[in-house]
């Protein structure tokens, strides 16, 4: 058996491996996020009891089982009534598909953060599309909810705000992390 392949270092450049970290972690969150968008855009459908002002039904036992009070429990019921009231007709459909490609951007994140932690040359330009898409996800989401209602903007403007933020750092990262490569 040859002993010099086994023994060899893998000659990853140190901010890769930190870089990789940071997108295996926020890749995880994201795909929560933007699976969670999902699915409470389609729960929250137009036509729902809470538009109907049919009475929310909080039973004693699930309100215990949650730990959560009569009040609250009500206040739920009226943040779905504000989402469905303030949403724009366009803005619920285009919202599950965003988040939806976002979702996919994000899981395909998660293997762009393993492979830049087992550092691969080649898969710099793949990471700088990646966190790209991202950023330009992160903007498009903000145009489209600059353009509702301010119960939506208030929602929504910090935590995309937030994420378009770490999607610059994380190209620009990969971007300087290139350059430095190229230049060594």
């Amino acid at each position: 058996m040859d002993t010099t392949q086994s023994n060899q270092v893998n000659e990853a450049p140190f901010w890769a491996s930190w870089i990789g970290i940071l997108a295996i972690i926020f890749g995880i969150f994201l795909t929560a996020v933007h699976g969670t968008e999902v699915l409470s855009h389609i729960v929250y459908a137009p036509d729902t009891a809470a538009v109907h002002d049919i009475p929310i039904d909080c039973k004693e036992d699930e309100l215990a089982e949650e730990g959560i009070s009569l009040e609250e429990c009500r206040l739920m019921g009226t943040t779905v009534k504000n989402v469905i009231l303030s949403s724009p007709d366009w803005f619920r459909s285009f919202h599950i598909g965003l988040a939806t490609l976002g979702t996919i951007v994000a899981v395909f994140s998660v293997f762009i953060g393993i492979a830049l932690v087992d550092y691969r040359s080649w898969i710099i330009k793949p990471a700088i599309l990646t966190f790209g898409a991202l950023l330009a996800i992160d903007v498009t989401a903000f145009l489209a909810v600059v353009n509702t209602g301010p119960l939506l903007r208030a929602m929504y403007l910090g935590d995309i705000l937030l994420w378009a933020l770490i999607h610059l750092i994380m190209t620009a990262a990969l971007m300087a992390g290139y350059h430095q490569s190229e230049n060594s």
